[in-house]
């Protein structure tokens, strides 16, 4: 994987030309268990990123062999280890899906993170685990957390509201105990629920479901090879650079893909960008006068806020941020970081409960830090592109988490980056 420098400069730029949009993660990290829970699986084109390599330690942990040759994973069932321990870095996908797999076995897992790790929340995930019968010990409701099984309930009920991993690790777990019924009071993020579901299918799984508030899988997972598509969550930054500083195609986008994050090609397009969308991918390309002013809730797809935060800055009069609760609950406070880095670069910003006022028109330039979290790294390493000086990211290597090639690809389209610390 590649190392990338702790500290960068970027330099004000024009960026033109086109990328390979990086393997999604939230695919990634459901293929490598949907082959755990089936037995099985080949895994072409995976995300080989900080996140993704603490699932595949995750599933080796929870019994299986992991191998990779070319852009190929194979994925083979073994025998669970007599201890186990697993280290899910910052991964929260991780942590809480393995949490719930871990719940299959006899014994006990002991699962932990890193220092951002251990702020994230799974209160609720080990309360219904406690409730299907497994023994779930945790700090307070945070990691580390450790399980034991196996699971003698029926029926699991899950409140979905801080995180909708919560429910995808356990429409997994019913993916691998049969007649295991989920029963879900609130959800946010439903369309990750959406590619957990596809991900289910791909093995051969038949989801039944009454909306988002009940799932139930039938039928077992069985092997099978599966194509990881592209990330918009990832590729959203890259998109955005286009917008603000030049245009840029990101290639290998699916037109029609539940991942929530798509949602920055509607952004894009509210804020003035020139979009277009074809079965190649995704271009987009700045307005001759400037993005303008945008009011959107982000509540469905919050991660995409500290990319529109930086796009908000740098368009035309005040943009609305709301729905944005959860942010608190990410690989950093990223209300407070978002709040904290704009502030740095010149821009005004206000914090109102869940939701963030950016006067926007310019950036000023400075010094931010990515508070250990690489959505924050990426979105203000593409603010350094459209200010009036340059903007160094202190802590910029934790993008390796998800997007180990971002770097290579800002270079490719025309951004000037300085190495200031490697």
């Amino acid at each position: 994987m590649t190392r990338l420098p702790r500290v960068i400069r970027v330099h004000p730029s024009r960026v033109y030309g086109s990328v390979e949009a990086p393997p999604s993660k939230s695919y990634t990290h459901r293929a490598f268990f949907a082959s755990l829970v089936a037995g099985g699986g080949r895994v072409i084109g995976p995300l080989l990123s900080g996140d993704t390599l603490a699932t595949i330690r995750a599933v080796e942990a929870l019994g299986a062999r992991v191998s990779t040759e070319g852009s190929i994973a194979l994925v083979e069932r073994a025998r669970p280890p007599t201890v186990r321990c697993i280290d899910a870095a910052g991964s929260g996908t991780t942590i809480r899906i393995a949490m719930a797999l871990a719940a299959m076995l006899e014994g006990p897992t002991l699962l932990y993170g890193d220092e951002s790790l251990l702020r994230r929340p799974v209160a609720p995930l080990s309360k219904a685990l406690r409730e299907l019968g497994a023994i779930v010990s945790d700090r307070g409701g945070l990691p580390p957390v450790s399980v034991s099984g196996p699971i003698a309930g029926a029926a699991a009920r899950i409140d979905g509201s801080i995180s909708s991993q919560f429910v995808t690790a356990l429409i997994m777990l019913s993916a691998a105990v049969p007649g295991l019924e989920v029963f879900v009071d609130r959800i946010s993020s439903r369309g990750y629920v959406d590619i957990t579901i596809e991900v289910i299918e791909w093995f051969g799984g038949v989801v039944e479901r009454r909306g988002y508030e009940w799932f139930w899988v039938k039928g077992g997972l069985k092997p099978a090879r599966v194509r990881i598509p592209g990330d918009y969550s990832s590729a959203s930054f890259i998109l955005a650079a286009g917008a603000l500083a030049g245009s840029v195609a990101v290639k290998g986008l699916r037109p029609s893909d539940p991942q929530p994050d798509r949602r920055i090609v509607d952004i894009l397009n509210l804020m003035g960008a020139s979009v277009k969308v074809s079965g190649e991918g995704v271009t987009v390309s700045a307005p001759g006068d400037g993005l303008t002013a945008v009011d959107v809730d982000l509540d469905e797809s919050p991660d995409l806020a500290p990319v529109v935060a930086v796009l908000a800055a740098a368009a035309r009069g005040q943009s609305v941020l709301r729905g944005l609760r959860r942010l608190r609950f990410k690989e950093s406070d990223r209300l407070e970081a978002i709040a904290s880095n704009l502030s740095a670069l010149g821009v005004r910003v206000k914090r109102d409960g869940d939701t963030l006022y950016i006067d926007g028109g310019s950036i000023r330039g400075g010094v931010v830090r990515s508070y250990g979290d690489h959505r924050i790294a990426m979105a203000f390493a593409v603010a350094g592109l459209a200010a009036r000086r340059p903007v160094t990211i202190i802590g910029f290597d934790r993008v390796s988490d998800s997007y180990p090639e971002f770097l290579g690809h800002l270079r490719r389209i025309g951004g000037i980056v300085e190495v200031v610390e490697q």
